[in-house]
């Protein structure tokens, strides 16, 4: 295990190493660099955080200097399932960096994309903490959870009774240090003293007893010095000797409450900086309902409460990746112990891989349950076929089971027609009723905004980084110049990030962006879901009666239930499926449609930026800049955001005639799978003929080995649905409900005598009181002797076929051949009564 550590290790040095060069700048930067010409690196390894097929991606930012990378986080995001956002703890609460990173217009896209659940923070470098600043600003936190304020408390006057102990001794200690600074001091100052004095010498020797005098003090001095100064060195030794293990002992005892103090303390910030920044994510997304002081309309809080639910809590994880590394011996110990925490759990490095995990499994777990769920459809289908080789209807009773299943399918196609007629009723009243209304009041408030919005770029009061308002919105020359040569998107490293596009976006998209949501995101997605479940009931029911229907026309119960519960649990699968598909559409089409805003109105303001790139320069090019802005906008703003929302419309009632069609397919979906199923009831088994008996037993030897081996699979896939959790659906054949042939014959023949439309044909003519009516004769029954001779009206063209059998269908001719005559011929059905 051991050896196993040191490989991973060596190799996770060496793994580092290798993509230094592509994702970090080297030395100060005046170097030639490589990471600015990678497009991005991708990285395989055998990351247990990956372990359930989860990618991470780290973006630059949405608002990044470089176009192309921007272009690339933006595309992400519209596509990824999760959407994290990192930041230290200090900076993600205290400084208002969470702010700015879930700003307006980052909510506002979450919102319209529908995406606002699937948001997470991490906040990072939680070892980071000063005990003292927690329990000042967050004791009521603390004190949240019984006994926690308690027992910091307790720590931290153990931790003071330990410094009171400590701090004497280590004053005497550096007491003792200061002696022996100031003894070295004095020492080096009389060596210097005497050099000066040796020098003086030099230079002057007349005065030779004063020289010595002043040489021998100074000597003498020095000696003492020099004596001072060891002493005091020793003396501090000595001390040390005697007091360094009680204070080592003291110290160490210090360090260990300190860390248990400063985990609790790390605790109880993570809590409040996770409910920080939920409240502020959770209200940001409810400012986003709240129209401006203008706005008459008084159902905001309404429709905050119907688009967002109250549970909605986005996750925060407060991680400290450095102690987690080093309690789990990844880093060297050269770089020290963990300074905050002794337990790896509580870095919550592993509930964030946790996370991970079950998220990533909550979309496998999908796409798994699918491709059990039709595997299971078909084992049921080759295990129902290879059962019922042998026991096919054919002939005319093949013919009216498939003209049962033509019929019960035109059923169902026209109980689905309406439920996708509802649909777009529904969707098309709730976009006329709100959404168009927003789309509208947002072209005109773009309209109405926008020259001014144009007017403040060139204002003098000017946009810092800090601070963006609509009264203070101006940029400097140099930057403006810069914005209009880029097509109004330009980073500055004094104002930030500048779009003038999405900032003639802004007033329409927040006006019309709650509706959009409402509408397009969780109308759409309550619709299709009660279409679903109607469809669902539709297709079950439609498969009751068919096989009812079956059961009447004598097909065995027992195999018909299995048919039954074969062919209702494809369809169900395949209409989930296909619900699922829809769902995919409406969320892809309506994130393009939400997007194409902001490329409609760039491409309407190019040619304002490039007239203003082409004024002359010179004195006074600033003012032609601005008036070269104001005069081309002009002639584009009013029509612009009107062509916008014709565009958004158009694309929205397409999407909605799209989603119509696709829930009138479902019919066919159903359709489909029951004929896969039901179908051995009328397919064409005539080239059975051409079969050999030898073959015939050759197949069916192959048949009796096959049903062993399908059996065990049903085993095998049992265990994997009992394992996913998934249940497989039972439909009951109503068998009290249903009439076999003999009972339906029975009480059609009771309805016939009861209103003297029935005579008998099956027992001889000498029995009946009734003279044979010409025009019918009785297949295989002797003629009377009187009759002998064959009259014309008893030709071939007039015999009825009376017997129950499906072997002489070419004998009897259809009614519409036959010649007329006189006296109206009656038509026998095979179930041989008028």
């Amino acid at each position: 295990k051991s050896r196993t550590k040191s490989k991973k290790k060596k190799w996770a040095m060496e793994f580092r190493k290798q993509i230094n060069t592509y994702v970090y700048r080297m030395g100060n930067g005046d170097q030639p660099q490589t990471w600015p010409l990678i497009r991005k690196v991708q990285l395989k390894g055998p990351w247990s955080v990956l372990s359930t097929g989860a990618v991470l991606v780290d973006l630059p930012g949405v608002r990044d200097s470089n176009a192309a990378r921007a272009k690339v986080a933006e595309s992400y995001l519209q596509n990824c399932n999760q959407i994290a956002v990192v930041a230290p703890i200090k900076r993600a609460v205290d400084d208002g960096t969470a702010k700015e990173l879930l700003g307006e217009q980052f909510k506002r896209r979450l919102l319209m994309d529908g995406n606002y659940g699937n948001v997470f923070f991490i906040c990072t470098q939680t070892d980071d903490i000063e005990a003292t600043e927690t329990m000042r600003d967050h004791a009521d936190v603390a004190q949240e959870v019984p006994g926690r304020w308690e027992k910091m408390t307790e720590l931290a006057d153990s931790i003071s009774d330990f410094e009171t102990q400590f701090n004497p001794l280590l004053q005497q200690e550096e007491d003792l240090e200061g002696q022996v600074e100031e003894a070295k001091q004095q020492y080096k100052e009389s060596l210097e003293d005497l050099k000066q004095a040796e020098e003086a010498e030099n230079e002057d020797s007349d005065d030779e007893e004063v020289d010595t005098d002043l040489l021998e003090n100074l000597k003498a001095v020095i000696s003492d010095n020099k004596s001072a100064f060891v002493k005091a060195k020793q003396d501090l030794v000595s001390w040390r000797e005697d007091h360094s293990p009680t204070m080592g002992i003291i110290q160490g005892k210090c360090d260990r409450l300190q860390k248990k103090l400063k985990a609790l303390c790390s605790t109880v910030r993570n809590e409040y900086s996770k409910h920080c920044l939920q409240a502020d994510f959770k209200s940001g997304l409810k400012e986003l309902y709240r129209k401006d002081d203008d706005d008459d309309r008084g159902n905001d809080n309404d429709d905050t409460q119907t688009a967002l639910p109250e549970e909605l809590n986005m996750d925060v994880f407060c991680i400290s990746a450095n102690d987690y590394l080093k309690l789990m011996k990844i880093k060297p110990s050269r770089d020290g112990g963990p300074s905050t925490f002794a337990n790896a759990g509580d870095t919550q490095i592993p509930q964030l891989r946790s996370f991970v995990h079950e998220t990533t499994a909550r979309f496998c777990k999908s796409s798994v349950k699918t491709f059990v769920e039709n595997t299971n459809d078909l084992l049921d289908q080759m295990k129902l076929l290879a059962a019922d080789v042998d026991n096919v209807p054919t002939g005319r009773s093949a013919f009216r089971m498939k003209s049962l299943f033509e019929t019960a399918m035109r059923d169902l196609a026209s109980k689905v027609d309406p439920i996708a007629r509802d649909f777009q009723q529904v969707i098309d009243q709730k976009i006329q009723r709100s959404l168009v209304s927003s789309l509208r009041t947002g072209a005109q408030k773009g309209s109405n905004v926008a020259m001014n919005t144009v007017h403040s770029w060139g204002s003098k009061s000017r946009r810092t980084k800090s601070e963006h308002r609509s009264d203070k919105n101006g940029l400097h020359y140099s930057t403006y110049n810069a914005v209009a040569r880029r097509d109004g998107v330009y980073t500055s490293l004094t104002v930030g990030a500048i779009d003038f596009n999405q900032e003639l976006c802004d007033p329409m998209e927040k006006e019309f962006s709650t509706e959009w949501q409402s509408v397009l995101d969780s109308t759409i997605r309550r619709l299709l879901s009660d279409a679903e479940k109607t469809i669902l009931q539709l297709c079950t029911s439609a498969g009751q009666s068919f096989a009812q229907s079956l059961r009447s026309n004598g097909v065995d119960a027992a195999r018909l239930t299995s048919m039954l519960n074969t062919a209702n649990r494809s369809a169900i699968t395949a209409l989930k499926v296909s619900f699922g598909q829809m769902s995919t559409v409406a969320v892809n089409a309506q994130r393009e449609l939400s997007r194409e805003l902001l490329p409609a109105v760039s491409e309407k303001m190019k040619s304002t930026y490039q007239s203003v790139n082409q004024v002359l320069r010179g004195s006074g090019s600033f003012m032609r800049m601005k008036g070269a802005m104001t005069s081309n906008s002009q002639h584009v703003v009013h029509d612009m955001f009107n062509d916008a929302m014709e565009k958004l419309l158009a694309g929205i009632q397409s999407l909605i005639k799209q989603l119509k069609a696709m829930i009138e397919s479902t019919s066919e979906v159903i359709g489909k799978a029951f004929d896969n199923v039901f179908s051995i009831c009328w397919d064409d088994q005539q080239s059975e003929a051409l079969v050999s008996p030898e073959m015939q037993q050759q197949i069916r030897a192959c048949r009796d080995a096959l049903l062993p081996e399908l059996n065990e699979l049903v085993k095998l896939q049992g265990s994997a649905c009992e394992d996913m959790g998934i249940e497989r659906e039972e439909v009951e054949l109503d068998v009290m409900g249903v009439e076999t042939f003999d009972q339906t014959l029975a009480r059609k023949k009771e309805e016939a005598k009861k209103n003297g439309d029935m005579f008998d044909l099956c027992d001889s003519d000498a029995e009946m009181s009734i003279q044979p009516k010409n025009g019918v004769k009785v297949k295989g029954e002797k003629k009377a002797k009187a009759s002998s001779a064959k009259s014309p009206a008893q030709s071939d063209m007039d015999v009825i076929d009376l017997c129950d059998s499906d072997n002489d269908d070419g004998w009897m001719k259809p009614a519409a051949s036959r010649p007329k005559s006189g006296r109206p011929t009656t038509s026998v059905k095979d179930e041989a009564f008028l």
